[in-house]
């Protein structure tokens, strides 16, 4: 049995609320508080898996109470229930929770929500891969330039040129988004080298996404390995998550949800520079094994470390409180079944652009899983985007 609890200071939400998991009395238990006051006093009493807040409350904000709870509780789920639609205040909230859901949404919505948690933190809570964590050498921190960043979109005087002035304070981080925007899989016609020119052209959304995952892939520095390269690594992460992103606009995706397939593209394989740079000497075993019996990573890491890639970079982006279907999409982008959401989402586009950017990777694909979500019959679509996207960069 899990345990929520809604914070709402409106007396027909809160009912709402509890009457919607009424019926699904075997998976969550329902507790309901008027105010951020009440919420804390509730939390000091009992455990909670999820705290789920209304954005605007008196006396404390949601905002400001799930902040307390990642203080206080940091293993709590952390929702933010909000009517505000505004990009900049779900990107306001984005350090403190773990998932914004816009009001008004359908039982469907909440229930896919906490199927998605209920899953994700068995997996994260995995003994092995705890154990993984524990040995790491170095974890890195949350981008800093990251958090400027949001501030600076929430900014009611944010300005194209400052984000620029943002991303130019660290050389790394520059480079990086000068070559992405200079690259094929973008299509410019001419060189950019100015860094407001890039943000212009790239968009905030994947500014943001590739801000983060620049950081992350610069604060990593490994030795020179066998049958691995970071520069591949990038090369492979900016080529899914394109990929990724025209595969969620061929579906007809919301926009928030193509930017999250955008950013879970850009760091899926996060964990194995990650490996790399810790544990290197494990991490060429891994490679050497995977190369001699002719198995996948995945399987050659779980023999070595008990634990992969995938689930390290996903611990480590649940614990900076990144949005649930990110992280989804990190932790199961090889292994979509162990989802417990059974609809077309990021992790979808994830699982299909990874395989379809790698060889090593195509006959990979879970057929059952695009079946049972209903998926199956837009394979060859989707195959189709891969190949146009294929020639476009073998043209430019």
């Amino acid at each position: 049995m899990k345990r929520i609890l809604f914070v709402e200071d409106n007396e027909v939400m809160r009912e709402l609320y509890a009457a919607m998991l009424s019926r699904d009395e075997d998976h969550w238990e329902a507790t309901v508080a008027p105010d951020g006051e009440t919420a804390l006093t509730l939390l000091q009493s009992s455990t909670f898996d999820v705290v789920a807040s209304d954005m605007q409350m008196p006396g404390i904000s949601g905002i400001e109470l799930l902040t307390e709870v990642r203080k206080l509780y940091p293993h709590s789920t952390r929702i933010i229930l909000s009517g505000i639609s505004d990009q900049a205040e779900a990107a306001n909230s984005l350090n403190c929770t773990h998932l914004f859901i816009p009001k008004p949404f359908e039982l469907k919505t909440l229930k896919s929500a906490l199927a998605r948690i209920y899953s994700l933190d068995a997996y994260l809570k995995d003994e092995k891969l705890r154990s993984l964590v524990g040995r790491m050498r170095t974890l890195p921190s949350f981008p800093a330039i990251y958090l400027e960043i949001l501030k600076e979109i929430d900014s009611p005087n944010s300005s194209i040129e400052t984000i620029a002035h943002i991303i130019a304070k660290d050389p790394g981080i520059t480079a990086k988004m000068l070559q992405v925007t200079n690259s094929a899989a973008f299509g410019l016609a001419g060189s950019i080298s100015d860094p407001a020119h890039a943000v212009q052209h790239l968009g905030l959304s994947a500014v943001r996404s590739l801000t983060l995952s620049a950081q992350v892939y610069s604060s990593l520095n490994c030795r020179p390995m066998q049958n691995f390269s970071p520069d591949d690594l990038w090369g492979h992460l900016l080529r899914c998550a394109n990929l990724a992103r025209r595969i969620m606009v061929c579906e007809g995706s919301e926009t928030s949800e193509t930017e999250d397939a955008f950013t879970a593209g850009m760091l899926h394989d996060m964990g194995e520079i990650m490996l790399a740079d810790s544990l290197p000497d494990e991490f060429e075993q891994a490679l050497k094994l995977a190369e001699r019996e002719k198995i996948p990573l995945r399987e050659a890491e779980i023999k070595v470390f008990g634990a992969t890639h995938a689930g390290l970079a996903a611990y480590l982006f649940g614990l900076w409180g990144l949005p649930a279907p990110i992280v989804e999409a990190v932790a199961f982008h090889h292994t979509p079944e162990k989802s417990d959401l059974k609809q077309f989402s990021p992790l979808t586009a994830i699982h299909v652009a990874n395989a379809l950017c790698d060889e090593d990777e195509a006959g990979n694909l879970n057929l059952d899983y695009l079946k049972k979500i209903g998926a199956l019959d837009q394979l060859d679509v989707w195959k189709a985007i891969a190949v146009e996207s294929q020639i476009e960069l073998a043209d430019n």
